[in-house]
C-alpha cells in the first residue's frame, strides 16, 4: 500500500532538493513523494474495480463499465491495435483524449478481431492474442492465440496478493483519492517464478529490475550509481514476453517485486492509467512494436560516429588550436571538438553569445578546425540567468515558463550562482525564438548542440499550452531536444544533438550521453548498466564520458582537486568500452587528450581509435539496423539470447551489433569472468575460435579489451582515417570469421550505394559474391585454410598469414571470389 500522509506540494518539494543538492536517499520520503495524497485513512477495497457491469463494443475494441469494490462506476477502454497489441485506458473521472507529445501516431486501424461473451469473462481474439476480460472479480489476462487451454497466460493482473486473508499485501487495480481530490492510479500484475524485467530508461541498478524500487521522475544524478536518472523511459519488457509501455509523463513510482514476490505494481500521480501492452514473445519484436509507437531513431550524421574531444573545459582560442594541432602530429582521427561553457566566457550561462576576448574571431576558428577535419560542438542549456538582456527580452515576450499566478517559475541552478528562467517549449514563439539565437551559431559554423541539464523544470510551473509542471517535468527533456534536432535537421537535411536529459520518444532526436560520472573503474561499469537498460528502452545511439567526467572520488579529500594525479588505467580501459559504443566522446574535468596519460596508454589509445576508423563500415551499417529495428547497438546478451537464462543477469558485458561482444575490464588486476553464449566465437586478437555455451575466467594485460566476433559473422572495415569523411571506403577489408553454409551482410554508407555481400559453402568450396565497392576489395578467411582462388573465373594470388589468408581484387565492378577449401 503507499504510505501517506503526503500531498502534491511534496513534487516541487523534491525538485528543490534536487537543485540544491540535498542527500535525497536520506531525506527525502519517496514512498510519500511519489504518492501526493494521504490514502492511508482510504480502505483500498474501496478503490480497486471489482465487476464488469456493462459492455460496449467499438470499432477498436471494447468499452466497459467496471465497478469497484464500492459501487463507483469506472470506465475502462481496451483497443486494438495491432495483431499483438493493444491499449488499456482507465480513468475515474473519464478517459482522456490528449494530444501526445510520446507516440508519432494518434489513432490505428483497428486489426482483424472478434468478442466472445459469456457469464464469466469477455474475450477478445485477434490473429495472435487471446485477451480475457474477467468480469468478476475483474482481471484481465493475455494469452498467445496458439497456445492450447490450459495455457498459463503471458500478461495477467494480480487481484488477490493478501496478508492474512484480508488485507491486501499490493492492492489490484484501482486508484486512491485524498480529501482535496487529487487521485493517483495504479497496476498490480502478477510475476512468474524467475522472470526478468529490463527497461525503465537509464537506471544505474542491474541490469534485471526485478526486486527493485525505481522511480519515474527526471533529475541531476549527480552521479551514475544511484537509484536516480537523467532519462526515465515509462517502458519496460518481461521474460515472459510482453512489454509495457505506460504513456505518461507523470511521476511514476515502480515496485518491481520489491514488496511482494508475486507481483509487481506501477503508481502514477494522475487520475488517468493508459497503457499499451505488447505481445513479443521474442524482446527484440517488443522493441519493434514500441518504437513504432513512440518513433524511430534516425541515424546520426556519420561523421558522429568518429571521435570526440573535449574538457570542461576549453577557456581560450588558444587552448583549442593546440590540442588540435597536437591531435594531429601525434596522428589521432577526430572528427569533433566540444567546447563547454567557457566560450562563453566565465558567465552567466546561457547567453548565446561568444566571449571574443578569449575566443576571438569565432566563425573564423570554427572554418578553421572544419578545414582540418574537425567540427565545432558548443554547450547550451535551456536556462536564461536573470540580470541579463536576454532574460528581460524572454521575460517581456513571454517565452519562459511562469507559476499560475503569471510570475516566472524560475530553475534555482546553483551551477549558474543566480536564478535562471527555462524557455517554455509548447509556445511555438519561444521555440523560433531559442531558435534564432541558436541559427546564428550555426551560421557562424557550429555544427552540434551539447544539450546540457533539462531535467530540473519547475513542477510548480503551468505552461504556455495549459499542463502542469508536475505533467511536464519529465517531457520538458523530450521538448527541450526536440527543438535543437529539428533545427539542425532543418539547417544540414541531418538531425542531431549531444543531449543528457530525455524522456520516452526521445530516441527520436539521437544523440545522449550518460552524464556527470566520476573518474572510476566502479562506475564505468555503473555506467554500462545505464547503458543497457537506455537500450531496452528502445534508444539506439547514446555515450558516455571517456575517463569519466568528475575527478576521481579520492580526489575530494585532496587539497587541491585540479591537481589530484590522472588515471591512466581507468583512461584506457574507458576508452577501449567508448571505441565499442555507438558514440565515443573523451570529456571530464581532467584532461581528456590521450597523450595526457602517458607513452603506454598513448599507444593504447592510437590502438583503439585507429581500429573504430577501421570499424566505421560496419559500425555506420550496424547504426541503420539499429534504427530500423528499434535496437540498441550496445545491446545486452539476453536480446539476441533470450532462450539462455544464462544470458538473462548478464550486465558487465555486451554485444556491440549482430557480431561483437565485448566485455569491458572494470579491475585494476584486469581479471573477470566472461559468459560466450552457445556458438563458435572468434578472439579478436588471436583469431582463436572459441567455443560458447560457457564461462571463461580471463585476464587481460591493459591494451587488450576483451573482444569476441560471432563465427559466420562478415566484418567490413575500411583504411585509417584522421576524419571520417577523408577519403572513400578503399580499400574495403571483408573479413569472414569461420563459415556457415552462407551467409549475408550488407554494407551501408551515408551518401553512396549499399554493397551486399553475400557467401555460400558447398562442400569444399566457398562462393563470395560482392556487389560493386568504391574501389579495391580484400577478403580475408580466418577459421579456413585455402588451397587456391579465382575471381571471375580468373586465377587470384592468395596471401597467407598466420592467422588466415586474403584475396584482394578490383570491386568497382563488383566480382564473384570462388575459394577451393583445403
Amino acid at each position: 500500500m503507499l504510505a501517506g500522509p503526503s500531498s502534491q506540494r511534496t513534487i516541487p518539494g523534491l525538485y528543490t532538493a534536487v537543485m540544491r543538492g540535498t542527500p535525497m536517499k536520506a531525506r527525502i520520503d519517496w514512498n510519500a513523494m511519489f504518492a501526493p495524497l494521504d490514502v492511508m485513512n482510504i480502505p483500498v477495497s474501496q478503490t480497486h474495480l471489482r465487476r464488469v457491469t456493462a459492455v460496449q463494443h467499438t470499432p477498436t475494441g471494447l468499452l466497459l463499465t467496471v465497478e469497484t469494490a464500492a459501487g463507483q462506476p469506472i470506465p475502462v477502454q481496451i483497443d486494438l491495435i495491432q495483431p499483438d497489441l493493444l491499449r488499456l485506458r482507465m480513468n475515474p473521472h473519464g478517459i482522456r483524449q490528449a494530444k501526445s507529445d510520446i507516440l508519432v501516431q494518434e489513432s490505428w486501424p483497428a486489426p482483424a478481431f472478434e468478442v466472445q461473451e459469456t457469464p464469466e469473462a469477455i474475450t477478445l481474439l485477434t490473429e495472435r492474442l487471446r485477451v480475457v476480460l474477467q468480469r468478476f472479480p475483474w482481471q484481465m489476462r493475455a494469452y498467445d492465440r496458439s497456445a492450447p487451454a490450459d495455457a498459463e497466460p503471458f500478461f495477467a493482473e494480480r487481484f488477490n496478493d493478501r496478508a492474512y486473508g484480508y488485507a491486501y499485501e499490493v492492492p489490484p487495480i484501482g486508484y486512491e483519492e485524498d480529501a482535496g481530490g487529487f487521485i493517483t492510479v495504479h497496476e498490480t500484475v502478477a510475476l512468474r517464478p524467475g522472470e526478468a524485467l529490463y527497461g525503465f530508461g537509464e537506471k544505474f541498478t542491474p541490469l534485471n529490475k526485478r526486486g527493485q524500487e525505481l522511480y519515474s521522475w527526471s533529475m541531476d544524478c549527480g552521479n551514475v550509481s544511484s537509484f536516480r536518472s537523467y532519462k526515465n523511459v515509462p517502458f519496460f519488457m518481461s521474460t515472459a514476453g510482453y512489454g509495457l509501455f505506460i504513456h505518461t509523463s507523470f511521476p511514476i513510482v515502480y515496485r518491481m517485486g520489491s514488496e511482494s514476490s508475486i507481483s509487481y505494481s506501477f503508481h502514477i500521480a494522475d487520475s488517468q492509467l493508459d497503457y499499451f501492452l505488447i505481445y513479443g514473445p521474442s524482446l527484440k519484436h517488443i522493441l519493434y512494436r514500441y518504437t513504432e509507437l513512440t518513433g524511430r531513431a534516425p541515424v546520426p550524421p556519420k561523421w558522429s560516429f568518429g571521435f570526440w574531444i573535449s574538457r570542461c573545459g576549453y577557456k581560450t582560442r588558444q587552448e583549442v588550436e593546440e590540442v588540435v594541432r597536437e591531435m594531429r602530429a601525434r596522428g589521432f582521427p577526430c572528427d569533433v571538438l566540444s567546447l563547454d561553457p567557457w566560450w562563453m566566457g566565465d558567465g552567466p550561462w546561457c547567453t548565446y553569445e561568444w566571449d571574443e576576448e578569449r575566443f576571438p574571431r569565432p566563425a573564423e576558428m570554427m572554418a578553421e578546425l572544419r578545414r582540418q577535419g574537425i567540427r565545432t560542438c558548443l554547450w547550451i542549456t535551456p536556462y536564461i540567468p536573470a540580470g541579463t538582456p536576454l532574460y528581460e527580452e524572454g521575460k517581456a515576450r513571454g517565452y519562459f515558463i511562469r507559476r499560475p499566478d503569471g510570475s516566472i517559475s524560475p530553475v534555482l541552478e546553483a551551477f549558474a550562482g543566480r536564478d535562471l528562467a527555462a524557455v517554455d517549449f509548447t509556445n511555438p514563439e519561444a521555440v523560433e525564438w531559442f531558435h534564432s539565437h541558436l541559427r546564428r551559431l550555426l551560421d557562424m559554423g557550429a555544427a552540434v548542440f551539447k544539450t546540457d541539464f533539462g531535467e530540473q523544470a519547475p513542477a510548480d510551473a503551468l505552461y504556455h499550452d495549459g499542463r502542469s509542471g508536475l505533467e511536464m517535468h519529465n517531457l520538458y527533456p523530450l521538448l527541450y531536444n526536440r527543438a535543437v534536432f529539428e533545427l539542425t535537421r532543418q539547417y544540414f537535411g541531418r538531425g542531431l544533438t549531444w543531449g543528457r536529459s530525455a524522456y520516452a520518444g526521445s530516441q527520436r532526436y539521437p544523440v545522449q550521453w550518460g552524464g556527470d560520472s566520476y573518474s572510476s573503474l566502479d562506475q564505468m561499469g555503473t555506467q554500462l548498466l545505464g547503458l543497457l537498460s537506455y537500450g531496452m528502452s528502445g534508444v539506439p545511439f547514446c555515450s558516455h564520458d571517456v575517463g569519466g567526467f568528475d575527478y576521481p572520488p579520492e580526489a575530494f579529500d585532496h587539497p587541491r582537486q585540479e591537481d589530484y594525479p590522472r588515471d591512466p588505467v581507468v583512461y584506457a580501459r574507458w576508452l577501449q568500452f567508448g571505441v565499442f559504443s555507438s558514440h565515443v566522446r573523451a570529456h571530464g574535468k581532467q584532461p581528456r587528450e590521450p597523450w595526457q596519460y602517458g607513452p603506454e596508454v598513448e599507444a593504447i589509445a592510437h590502438r583503439y581509435l585507429s581500429l573504430r576508423y577501421r570499424l566505421l563500415p560496419y559500425i555506420y551499417s550496424e547504426a541503420v539496423r539499429s534504427s530500423q529495428a528499434g535496437l540498441p547497438m550496445v545491446r545486452p546478451l539476453v536480446l539476441e539470447h533470450q532462450e539462455d537464462r544464462s544470458t538473462w543477469n548478464i550486465d558487465h558485458e555486451y554485444l556491440f551489433g549482430e557480431s561483437f561482444l565485448v566485455a569491458p575490464v572494470t579491475s585494476r588486476d584486469g581479471r573477470l569472468s566472461v559468459y560466450l553464449p552457445a556458438g563458435t566465437w572468434f578472439d579478436y586478437w588471436t583469431k582463436t575460435p572459441v567455443e560458447g555455451g560457457r564461462w571463461m575466467d580471463i585476464q587481460a594485460p591493459l591494451d587488450i579489451l576483451p573482444l569476441w566476433v560471432r563465427a559466420g559473422s562478415i566484418i567490413p572495415m575500411g583504411p585509417e582515417m584522421d576524419h571520417v569523411d577523408q577519403k572513400p571506403c578503399d580499400p574495403l577489408t571483408l573479413e569472414l570469421y569461420g563459415l556457415a553454409d552462407e551467409g549475408e551482410y550488407v554494407i551501408f554508407d551515408e551518401d553512396r550505394p549499399a554493397v551486399a555481400v553475400r557467401y555460400q559453402r558447398r562442400h569444399h568450396q566457398l562462393l563470395v559474391q560482392v556487389e560493386p565497392a568504391p574501389g579495391e576489395v580484400i577478403v580475408v578467411l580466418y577459421g579456413a585454410a585455402v588451397r587456391q582462388a579465382s575471381v571471375n573465373g580468373r586465377p587470384a594470388a592468395l596471401e597467407p598469414f598466420a592467422q588466415g589468408t586474403q584475396v584482394r581484387f578490383d570491386g568497382r565492378q563488383g566480382a564473384q571470389l570462388l575459394l577451393e577449401l583445403a
